[in-house]
Order: structure tokens, then sequence, then C-alpha cells
């Protein structure tokens, strides 16, 4: 008798997937400590950028970890079980990649900040402000982009809970922390741009350890039961 079964995903694959979730929070929590904290004035804070090249250093890590993560939840998302939850999955991806990109491109505008920093203490006096206005500027600009990121990032918690407690292959303690991390991530982008509340930056950090979290928790997961699903498979194939 011959018994029809789905391939399990390729464990090779997912272990890169895991591999990147792992190095990729850990790259993610070493910029987190090293990232320099500047002055809300942007005379004082083009000062300080002027004198550390450690914003360059921070903005490296933090392009790498946004590319690792992102290959790691593609990864994980492109394994769920055919009607069972692979379309929310696919929907959560989605949400995870406009994430990830609008964080690159905020990172890599804040990655230029030293570059002026470095041009306006070779500037004329007259010329100094300009490059202050500039660099006040792109701050703004790189601070709306990362809420437009962290926004997406809790979009992706709220529909990644959805697709794995519909896929019956996570607990849904892990669902549920996916979802907590979306409903942080939203209120911090809610409360911090519309009512300039502190409280909205412990939401933020919440909703990111909680993402981080998930993101690892699910690619170990995949890559477990991928590797017990391929067991399965080899005795089916033996005894048909």
């Amino acid at each position: 008798m011959h018994l029809h079964h789905s391939p399990a995903p390729d464990r090779g694959l997912l272990r890169i997937g895991v591999v990147s979730g792992v190095l990729g929070v850990v790259i993610a929590l070493v910029q987190s400590a090293i990232d320099p904290a500047y002055s809300d004035d942007p005379a004082k804070a083009i000062a300080q950028a002027s004198l550390s090249h450690f914003l360059t250093l921070s903005r490296v890590l933090d392009l790498t970890a946004f590319l690792l993560l992102l290959v790691s939840v593609s990864v994980v998302t492109s394994a769920f079980p055919s009607r069972r939850g692979a379309s929310w999955a696919r929907l959560a991806r989605t949400a995870y990649v406009v994430s990830a990109t609008a964080g690159a491109i905020a990172t890599m505008l804040v990655g230029s900040l030293p570059d002026v920093a470095s041009s306006w203490v070779d500037a004329t006096p007259a010329l100094k402000p300009g490059y202050v206005a500039v660099y006040d500027a792109l701050g703004d600009v790189s601070g709306g982009i990362f809420s437009v990121s962290w926004a997406a990032l809790g979009l992706f918690g709220l529909v990644f809970a959805v697709a794995a407690f519909r896929s019956e292959q996570f607990s849904n303690p892990l669902a549920g922390a996916s979802a907590a991390s979306g409903v942080a991530l939203l209120g911090a982008v809610v409360i911090g741009v519309g009512l300039h509340v502190p409280v909205a930056f412990v939401l933020l950090i919440l909703g990111l350890v909680l993402s981080y979290v998930v993101i690892v928790a699910s690619s170990v997961r995949t890559w477990r039961l991928a590797g017990a699903a391929g067991t399965t498979s080899a005795t089916l194939e033996q005894v048909s």
C-alpha cells in the first residue's frame, strides 16, 4: 500500500533560518547596547556625532540584524503547511519585508549623519547653521521612517499570531507572545507619535524583545518539526 504524505521542509534551509534568527537577535542586542545617545539639541548632537565613530558602527550592525532577521522570518513563513495558516504566514512575511525595508532606509539615513557632522566641523562659521539644519532634518525623517518600520513590525506580530494559531504546529503561548508584540509596537507608535507620552518607549522595547523571542522560537520549533516529519516520511516510504 502506498501512502501519500507532504514532503518535509528542507532541514538545511531551516537550519539557516535558525542561525540567522539567533545571530540577528544577538547583533540587534549588541547594536542597542553600543548605540550612542545624543542630545535633543541639534547643535549639540552634531558636535557629539563629529567626535565619535560609534554611530557608523551601530548602523552597520543594525543593517546586518535587519537582513539576518528577514532571512529567518522568510524561511519560517515559507515552511508553513498548506491550508494551515500558510496564507496568513505569507501576509506576515510581507509585513516583515515592509518593516525591514523601512528600517534599513531609516538606518542608512542615520548612518549619513556622521558625514554631515564631519562636514560641519570643516565648514566656515557662516555655513555651520546649514549643516545643523540638515542634520536635524535627517534625524526627523529617519525617525518618521522608523515609526513606519515599527508599525509594520507590529502588524507582522498580529498576523503571525493568527498564522501560528491556525497552523497547529506552534503553541498558544508563542502565538500570544506574537500578538502581544504586535499590540505593544502599534501602541508605542500611536502613543509616541500622537501623544508623545514617555511610556511609548517602554512599549517599544517590550514589543521589540517579544518579536525577537517569537522569531527565534518559531524558527527553532519549525526546524525540530521538520526533523520529526522527515523521520516519519522516511519510515512511511520504507513501509510502502
